[in-house]
């Protein structure tokens, strides 16, 4: 709680609090456990930036959002808002992170080696997919 509350200023341009929570808490050392049982009801609505992943229209949706720049505007303000709380990551969060950083700059077969070398994955294989294909296409 206080890592999320000293550092909540500078995840201004983040779009997902709980992506940042994730990586600022795992980044520092912390450790996440994740429980499948919900406890918390979460509202889907049509304003929702994000909303659930769990049909093949909305996985198309994404898709459609990561092929147009969507998913890279949101690793831009994650990977600065992470870079604006560096002296909170472990040396081995911050090799991640310049590697992570360095992957989506060059060209497609340095995008790809770097992206391995990170050690940046998702929690689903379909996610771990895009996150590639992202690569792949320069949408990191």
């Amino acid at each position: 709680l206080d890592l999320l509350q000293d550092t909540a200023q500078k995840a201004n341009g983040v779009v997902s609090h709980d992506w940042w929570a994730y990586q600022l808490i795992t980044g520092a050392g912390g450790t996440v456990c994740y429980d499948r049982t919900p406890t918390v009801l979460y509202r889907q609505h049509s304003g929702n930036l994000i909303g659930a992943n769990d049909t093949l229209l909305a996985s198309a949706a994404r898709l459609a959002r990561l092929f147009k720049g969507q998913y890279q505007n949101w690793n831009d303000a994650n990977t600065i808002a992470l870079g604006q709380v560096r002296r909170w990551l472990t040396p081995e969060a911050k090799a991640s992170l310049d590697q992570f950083c360095r992957a989506r700059t060059g060209g497609m077969w340095a995008r790809l080696t770097g992206l391995n070398r990170a050690g940046v994955h998702r929690q689903t294989l379909r996610g771990t997919a895009a996150l590639w294909l992202a690569a792949f296409f320069n949408r990191l």
